[in-house]
């Protein structure tokens, strides 16, 4: 009997068999064959392509660094190719690392349950075990819009086989997935529309961050219709025709591409489990219900990562299968929390949250503040002239921090300080201690923390009490006419702050 048995060989699937398995649980890992040419990772695959475009950005605008490279081209065969390689190497590895755990014990085939206790691998091998996890992912939905199944379309898994870059694309759907593809394709020549049932781009995140996104995609020439119904789609000769309806009302108008990539929504893989033999409640369109302790009505059974429909991102599945190992394995109880889980879409420029917006404490009713730190303050942003973008920190008036918000270069590694100021409760003052290399954007975060704290010292009894401790004289009108530093004095001889000429 195994102390364990993992149902799927994703990121939550992996984590939560390794994380056993180094305890010495006795593990069985369960994973469907994957069909000839696609890509173990999914979320690898998309990334490969996504610095792919960015490379070809960066030669693009070399230009301005005074480095000149004639015309680039792309050479999408290769591009797919070396896609394929990384994903291809990164599975490996993972399969490598399986292979060399000694309580872990490999199956390949589909998986479902018999009883309380067993698992059938292709209606033959049975696998005793005494808890059970279920990881088998999710795949993507095709929108159920009259004509499109005829007409055909592209989806995350579909996509993988393009043999040359369209001329034309329509992307259905502006969530995370949908803009980093659309960008791709612009960015490779395709003429790019993105049709959105949403109101804005990237529903869910703040608002502003929203906007400059749409600003930024639309100057790369991606045309973006939001708040927007797919009626029907038929072929016009070598073109697909998108017809859709405004939210707000009018005409109906079309949208044409040589091809539709449908990156609007997920199902989950729960098909040909047998959960209803379990008492576990679960669907494609919603998933496996859990509680916060991530159980199943099945109280040996547990679920995490895509197939839950909650979070589709690698990281909070590898999360998820920690909080399971604590509480399947360790015998804990212990919650899942998502407050302190970070995401991010990897686009130009990125986008990275975690926990609320200034908009959400408002509406939860919690006392807030908001510290807000452009990137055109940043020195590194100007380095690399990256200098669009913005941070918003929400943060209690203690300054616990609530939630930020971070759109600019490296925005996904910025975060990730606040997301453990989260998890760690920690002050947004005491994250003002830590000290930067200079220059990175990482002093995005401690020029935030710096108004926070300077913020505790402009007014009320705190900075009077200071200022009589030490002896400091008010400030007087007559100070504001301090007359201009002699021209002989060196320019800058006052300046507070980094010495520019300093470091490495």
């Amino acid at each position: 009997m195994y102390d364990l048995v993992v149902m799927g060989e994703g990121a939550g699937g992996l984590r939560a068999a390794t994380a056993a398995a180094g305890v010495g649980a006795k593990v069985a890992l369960i994973e469907k064959r994957r069909p000839d040419g696609t890509p173990a990772s999914g979320a690898v695959a998309s990334k490969a392509l996504v610095q792919a475009a960015r490379q070809f950005r960066r030669v693009r605008e070399a230009g301005s660094f005074g480095i000149e490279m004639g015309t680039p081209s792309v050479d999408f065969a290769k591009v797919m190719s070396r896609v394929r390689e990384v994903a291809g190497a990164i599975s490996a590895r993972d399969a490598e690392r399986i292979s060399r755990a000694p309580n872990i014990d490999l199956f390949q085939g589909t998986a479902a349950f018999d009883s309380y206790d067993t698992v059938v691998v292709d209606g033959g091998k049975h696998v005793v075990g005494r808890r059970f996890v279920i990881a088998t992912g999710s795949r993507p939905s095709i929108p159920n819009v009259k004509g499109l199944k005829e007409v055909g379309c592209l989806d995350a898994q579909s996509l993988w086989n393009l043999a040359k870059v369209p001329k034309s694309l329509v992307v259905i759907g502006a969530g995370p997935v949908g803009l980093e593809l659309a960008q791709v394709f612009a960015r490779f020549g395709a003429r790019v529309t993105v049709l959105a049932d949403s109101s804005q781009v990237l529903p869910g995140e703040e608002a502003e961050a929203a906007e400059l996104v749409e600003r930024a995609l639309a100057a790369e020439g991606v045309t973006i219709k939001t708040g927007v119904t797919l009626v029907s789609v038929e072929r016009r000769g070598d073109q697909k025709a998108c017809i859709y309806k405004n939210a707000a009302g009018g005409p109906k108008a079309e949208a044409l591409g040589a091809e539709i990539l449908a990156a609007s929504g997920r199902l989950a893989n729960v098909e040909g489990l047998n959960l209803d033999a379990v008492g576990v409640h679960a669907d494609p369109q919603h998933g496996v219900v859990v509680d916060d302790f991530l159980q199943t009505d099945a109280l040996r059974i547990f679920a995490v990562g895509d197939v839950l429909l909650r979070h589709n991102y690698a990281h909070s599945a590898e999360r998820e299968a920690e909080v399971v190992f604590e509480n399947a394995i360790l015998r804990r109880r212990r919650k899942i929390r998502y407050d302190t889980l970070p995401r991010a879409t990897f686009i130009d420029p990125e986008v990275a949250a975690v926990g609320l917006t200034a908009t959400q404490a408002a509406a939860e009713g919690r006392p807030h503040r908001l510290i807000r730190v452009e990137y055109a303050d940043n020195d590194r942003a100007w380095i690399d002239g990256r200098t669009v973008g913005f941070a918003k920190v929400v943060v209690t008036p203690s300054g616990k921090v609530l939630g930020a918000t971070i759109v600019g270069e490296e925005a996904s590694l910025v975060i990730q300080e606040l997301a453990l100021a989260i998890g760690s409760g920690i002050s947004l003052a005491r994250v003002a201690e830590a000290v930067p290399i200079y220059p990175t954007y990482a002093g995005i975060v401690k020029r935030a923390a710096d108004q926070f704290r300077a913020s505790r010292f402009e007014r009320g009894f705190l900075r009077s009490a200071i200022r009589l401790f030490y002896g400091f004289e008010p400030r007087s009108a007559k100070d504001d006419d301090v007359p201009a530093a002699p021209a002989s004095e060196p320019a800058g001889a006052a300046a507070v702050g980094h010495s520019h000429d300093q470091g490495h």
